[in-house]
C-alpha cells in the first residue's frame, strides 16, 4: 500500500549562488554590502543546483522536472519562451534547455542545468515538479534566478572573442570617458557600478515598465539596446535621466557633479521618477552600466567636433552677418565640442554577417527615431561605407562623424547668400574610448570612416549624398585666392586662471597694395557648440604693403572671461578677414577648453579586503582668489560608498585643497578610486587612482608577504585642511 513516506518530497532549493557565479563571471553581483541570496548566471552555460529531499533519489521510480518562468510575464506560455519546462535527464532539443542529475548523496540531488543560448534575459522564477509512482507535487523556490547575455558563449548573439575584451567591456565596473575639445582631450573617470545595489533590478524595471519591451523580445540584443537608448532618457517615457543643456540646474544635480551611474539608478529605482540632470557623457555612462549589467559588451565612445545634422542633409551650415554675428534663426545645425554615445557588440542577423560587431547606440535625446528619442543600433560597418539606408539611424550617426561644414554670409532677404568657405575634414575628430586593460585612450576613428580627404572618404561621402533624400547644400565651391593669405592661430594650452590669445597673420604675396579689415572675436560656448556670451571683439584695418606681413592679436585676460564661463570652460575663437579690393573674405573658427587641475590621489600602506585604508586627495588652487564652500566627492565601485567631504575653510589662491578619507574594499583585485571636487568658484575637477586590493586569506598573498616593496603604498599623508565627511547611503542618495 502506497504511503506519503514513499513520496520524494522536496525540502529545500540550494541555488549555489556564489559557486555558480564564479564560473559565470557574476560573483560581484553577490559581493555587495548587503549580500543577496540569488542566482545570477549567463545563458547558454551550465550551472548546478542542489535539491534537498525527504529521502534518497531513486531514478527507477522518481522523476523531476524544472519549470522556469519569466518573473514579470503576465501570461507566460511555453510557446514564446516565457516559460520553459526542463525534464531532468530528458534529451534536450538542440540549442534548447537541458538538465541532468550529476550527483546523488544522502537526501540530496545535484542537477546540472544549461539554459538556451537564446534565452530571455531577466529575472526568472523556478519551480520543481516531483513525480513518484504517478503522483506529482509542485514546489516553488523562494529565490530568483537572473539570466544574462553571455559574451563567453559562442552560440550567443553577443559572443565576443578574447578574455581581455570580455573583461573590459562586460566585467569592469569603472572606466574613463573622454571630454574636452579636439585640441584638448581630457579623460574623466566614471564609476559604472553595474554590481551596486538595485542597479540590475532598475535596468530590468526599465525594460519592462518604461520601455514596454515585451518578454519574448528581451532575448534579442538589437531590441534590448534600442529600447534602453529610449528608456535612459526622459522626454517621452519618463525614463531615467532628464537632459539639461542650460546653466540652471536648480532642483537637481549639475551633470559635471555625478561621476558615476549607481546613485542615478538607485534614486530612479526608489522614486520611479526621472533624475535631474544629465548631458551626453552622463547618458552614455549610465547606458554602459545598463548594458554591462545585462551582459551586453558595451563601451562609451567620445566623438570630438561632433555634428548634429537636424535636416538630414549630411552638411552642417553656418550663417553669419557682416559683424560676424551668428544668425541664430537660420542656424539649426550645430557642432558639439564633443559628444558621447555608446557601442554595443552583437551579431546583426537582420542585416547579415557583414554587419556584425560594434553597433553605435545613443541614449542622449537629440532627434526622434520612429516616434521616440532613441538612436541605434547602427552598424559601424554601414556607417563607414556610407550605407545610410540601413537600420537603425545610420544617416544621423554618419553625419556626426563625417558631415561637411559650409560657412555662409547672409546679405539680406533679397540678396543671394555667399559661400564664405567650406571644410570637409573638421567633423569627427579623435573618436575615443578606453583601451582594453589599461587607463589609456584608444582611437577608433578608423572604424567610422576612412582617412580624411582620402579618395575613399570622399567617394563614400558622395555616395551617401546620392542616397540621402535631402539634397540641401550638396555642392562644393572651390575657390583659389593667391594674393593675400591668412593664418589664424590661438593659444589653446592654458590652465583656468591664465590669460589666452588668438591671432591672424595677413600675408600679401603680391606686388600690389591691399586694404584688409580683420575682426577677431572670443565667445564662451556650451560644449554642444552653441555660443553663450561674447567675451571680447577686436576690429582692425590694415594696409598691406607688397610682400609684407601683418599680425593682429586678440588678448583676453582672466578677469574678462571668468564671469562669462560655462561649466565646461569652452571658448569659440573666430576670425573674419575681408580684402577690400577683391572682396575676398576669409573665415576661420576654432575652439578650446581651459584645462582644470588634476586631483592627486594617494593612500597609506597596503589596501586589503574588508579593512579600512586611509587615503588623501589634493590639488593646487589655480585661481587668483579663494575657493569657498568646497567639497570633495569620493566614490569607487567595490571600495567605498559615496562620500561627501566638505572643506570647512576656504582654499586660498595658490593654496592646496586637500582631504583625508577612508575606504573599506569589498572586492579584491584591481579597483578604481575616483575623486571629484566642487566649489562656488571652481567645479568639474577630478582625479583617479587604480589600486590593487589584496585578500589576506588568499594563500598566494600570504606567501608574497615575506619581503619586498609594496608597489601601491605611499608615505603617510600630511595634515589636511579641516573638513567633515558625510557618507551617503542608498536612501540618502
Amino acid at each position: 500500500m502506497w504511503s506519503y513516506s514513499d513520496f520524494l518530497a522536496l525540502d529545500k532549493f540550494d541555488l549555489r549562488g556564489k559557486e555558480n557565479a564564479k564560473g559565470h563571471h557574476t560573483l560581484p553581483f553577490l559581493q555587495q554590502e548587503k549580500e543577496l541570496a540569488r542566482l545570477v548566471v549567463r545563458r547558454g552555460q551550465e550551472f548546478t543546483i542542489i535539491l534537498h529531499t525527504s529521502r534518497d533519489f531513486d531514478q527507477t521510480k522518481d522523476s523531476i522536472s524544472l519549470i522556469f518562468t519569466v518573473a514579470d510575464c503576465k501570461s507566460p506560455t511555453f510557446g514564446n519562451g516565457t516559460q520553459v519546462g526542463v525534464g531532468v535527464g530528458v534529451a534536450a532539443v538542440e540549442g534548447g534547455w537541458s538538465a541532468t542529475v550529476t550527483k546523488t548523496q544522502e537526501k540530496t540531488v545535484t542537477i546540472t542545468v544549461k539554459s538556451s543560448s537564446n534565452a530571455i534575459v531577466g529575472e526568472w522564477k523556478l519551480e520543481a515538479d516531483v513525480k513518484t509512482e504517478g503522483r506529482t507535487y509542485n514546489y516553488t523556490c523562494d529565490e530568483s534566478v537572473y539570466i544574462l547575455f553571455n559574451p563567453w558563449c559562442q552560440e550567443d548573439t553577443v559572443y565576443l572573442a578574447g578574455d581581455a575584451e570580455c573583461q573590459e567591456y562586460v566585467v569592469e565596473d569603472s572606466g574613463l570617458i573622454w571630454r574636452g575639445t579636439s585640441t584638448r582631450l581630457r579623460p574623466c573617470p566614471w564609476n559604472f557600478g553595474q554590481y551596486e545595489e538595485h542597479v540590475l533590478e532598475c535596468v530590468l524595471h526599465l525594460l519592462s515598465s518604461v520601455c514596454q519591451l515585451q518578454p519574448p523580445s528581451r532575448n534579442d540584443p538589437i531590441k534590448v539596446s534600442r529600447a534602453l537608448s529610449a528608456g535612459i532618457n526622459s522626454p517621452d517615457d519618463a525614463g531615467v535621466l532628464v537632459g539639461n543643456w542650460s546653466t540652471d540646474y536648480s532642483g537637481g544635480v549639475s551633470p559635471t557633479k555625478w561621476g558615476g551611474s549607481p546613485r542615478i539608478f538607485q534614486q530612479y529605482y526608489t522614486s520611479k521618477r526621472p533624475v535631474k540632470y544629465g548631458q551626453c557623457w552622463v547618458f552614455s555612462g549610465i547606458m554602459t552600466t545598463a548594458c554591462r549589467a545585462l551582459g551586453l559588451p558595451a563601451r562609451s565612445i567620445t566623438n570630438f567636433s561632433s555634428a548634429h545634422d537636424t535636416h538630414s542633409s549630411l552638411t552642417i551650415d553656418y550663417f553669419f552677418d557682416d559683424d560676424l554675428e551668428v544668425i541664430e534663426r537660420l542656424n539649426s545645425d550645430s557642432v558639439w565640442n564633443f559628444h558621447v554615445w555608446n557601442e554595443v557588440w552583437m551579431k546583426r542577423k537582420d542585416l547579415g554577417e557583414k554587419y556584425n560587431g560594434w553597433q553605435a547606440v545613443d541614449a542622449t535625446p537629440q532627434e526622434e527615431s520612429d516616434g521616440q528619442y532613441r538612436c541605434g543600433p547602427s552598424s559601424l560597418v554601414a556607417i563607414k561605407a556610407g550605407e545610410v539606408q540601413r537600420p537603425y539611424d545610420v544617416p544621423f550617426v554618419f553625419a556626426e562623424v563625417n558631415a561637411d561644414k559650409l560657412y555662409w554670409k547672409y546679405c539680406g532677404p533679397c540678396q543671394p547668400m555667399k559661400l564664405l568657405g567650406h571644410t570637409t575634414d573638421g567633423i569627427g575628430q579623435f573618436v575615443s574610448t578606453k583601451a582594453v586593460g589599461k587607463n589609456a585612450r584608444e582611437d577608433v576613428t578608423h572604424l567610422y570612416k576612412y582617412t580624411e580627404a582620402s579618395s575613399e572618404e570622399r567617394n563614400v561621402m558622395k555616395n551617401a549624398l546620392r542616397l540621402c533624400e535631402n539634397n540641401f547644400a550638396r555642392y562644393y565651391l572651390n575657390q583659389h585666392f593667391e594674393d593675400v593669405e591668412f593664418d589664424f592661430k590661438l593659444n589653446d594650452d592654458i590652465i583656468i586662471g591664465q590669460p589666452f590669445s588668438s591671432s591672424v597673420v595677413a600675408h600679401n604675396k603680391s606686388e600690389k597694395e591691399y586694404d584688409v579689415e580683420v575682426v577677431l572675436r572670443a565667445d564662451t560656448m556650451f560644449y554642444t557648440g552653441r555660443t553663450k556670451t561674447m567675451v571680447k571683439r577686436h576690429r582692425q584695418h590694415l594696409n598691406l604693403k607688397p610682400f609684407s606681413k601683418e599680425t593682429v592679436m586678440l588678448e583676453v585676460s582672466f578677469e574678462e572671461y571668468y564671469s562669462k564661463l560655462e561649466n565646461q570652460c569652452a571658448f569659440n575663437l573666430s576670425c573674419l578677414c575681408k580684402v577690400e579690393q577683391t572682396q575676398f573674405e576669409y573665415f576661420a573658427k576654432d575652439d578650446f577648453r581651459c584645462r582644470k587641475p588634476d586631483i592627486k590621489v594617494e593612500y597609506e600602506g597596503e589596501m586589503k579586503l574588508r579593512e579600512k585604508t586611509k587615503c588623501r586627495a589634493s590639488f593646487t588652487n589655480p585661481l587668483p582668489f579663494p575657493l569657498t564652500r568646497a567639497c570633495f566627492i569620493i566614490q569607487g565601485a567595490g571600495l567605498c560608498r559615496l562620500q561627501f567631504i566638505r572643506i570647512k575653510e576656504s582654499v586660498p589662491a595658490g593654496g592646496e585643497a586637500c582631504c583625508e578619507f577612508t575606504v573599506r574594499p569589498l572586492i579584491s583585485g584591481e579597483r578604481t578610486l575616483t575623486v571629484m571636487f566642487d566649489s562656488r568658484q571652481l567645479e568639474d575637477v577630478d582625479g583617479m587612482l587604480t589600486v590593487s586590493v589584496t585578500d589576506p586569506e588568499d594563500p598566494a598573498v600570504e606567501a608574497s608577504e615575506d619581503g619586498g616593496d609594496k608597489p601601491n603604498s605611499t608615505q603617510p599623508p600630511p595634515e589636511t585642511t579641516p573638513c567633515e565627511t558625510v557618507e551617503v547611503t542608498t536612501e540618502e542618495s
